[in-house]
């Protein structure tokens, strides 16, 4: 049930819900439809600002470091992929660097082994794992399948976390373990492994860029891609504080 009520709310906290949902009590209620435009123009500008989206961002992003220790497991955490069942292919989306990170650790000799978590993640399974899937992708660049553990039940992170726990403990009971997710997400994603019992390093990635941009259009213009933004954004927010409570 929280699975289901958690996909729900993600819907529900995009910006563009909002708007959208603000132009329908527009047409609505006549009477007051000059102020809810004017809230509805207000909203849309603030969250499709970038150099407004991309502030908050860097606030809430955990700082990218030069690792100098050595680590038993790198822990890669999911949402990086999804299957084309027409052209046979795996598509890799903007948090692919979690992956591609992980693989120059290890050719750096930083992680010793990849752990790879993550089932499927949809609301209606339609039997892509998607661990399982990145495995595919490690094989075919010559990192050997002995150096790749798998966890591919996972659904969310909460559940990356106790089912990753479950198996790292069991393996390395002292071990060290390194935890690579997307920058905005490594917040959330700690909770869960220190809720879960188990002490891991944070290797940020896909951060925002550290400088800022001067450009009149990224300062002033709307952009579609800050509207994504914030929907990462307040997504993160909402299960950090759901995660926080709940468990």
């Amino acid at each position: 049930m929280f699975y289901i009520a958690s996909k729900l709310l993600a819907f529900l906290i995009q910006p563009i819900i909002w708007i959208f949902i603000l132009l329908i009590i527009a047409l609505v209620f006549k009477s007051n439809r000059r102020k809810i435009l004017i809230i509805s123009i207000c909203t849309f500008y603030f969250f499709s600002n970038s150099f407004i989206a991309d502030e908050f961002t860097r606030l809430w992003e955990v700082k990218r470091f030069v690792p100098s220790l050595k680590y038993d497991v790198g822990i890669v955490l999911g949402g990086i992929s999804d299957y084309d069942k027409i052209t046979k292919a795996h598509n890799f989306n903007k948090n692919a660097d979690r992956l591609m990170d992980a693989e120059q650790l290890y050719h750096k000799g930083i992680i010793e082994k990849i752990m790879l978590s993550g089932g499927n993640g949809q609301l209606f399974n339609d039997g892509y794992i998607e661990s399982e899937a990145m495995r595919e992708h490690l094989l075919s660049n010559k990192i050997p399948i002995t150096d790749i553990i798998i966890e591919n039940n996972s659904r969310n992170t909460i559940e990356n976390a106790i089912n990753s726990a479950e198996i790292l403990k069991e393996k390395y009971k002292e071990g060290s373990f390194l935890l690579i997710t997307s920058a905005n997400h490594m917040r959330r994603a700690q909770l869960c492994f220190n809720k879960a019992n188990l002490k891991t390093t944070a290797f940020p990635t896909d951060c925002t860029t550290s400088y800022r941009s001067t450009a009149y259009e990224y300062i002033l213009f709307p952009r579609a891609e800050a509207l994504e933004r914030w929907e990462d954004l307040i997504h993160e927010w909402t299960g950090y504080i759901v995660y926080k409570m709940k468990f």
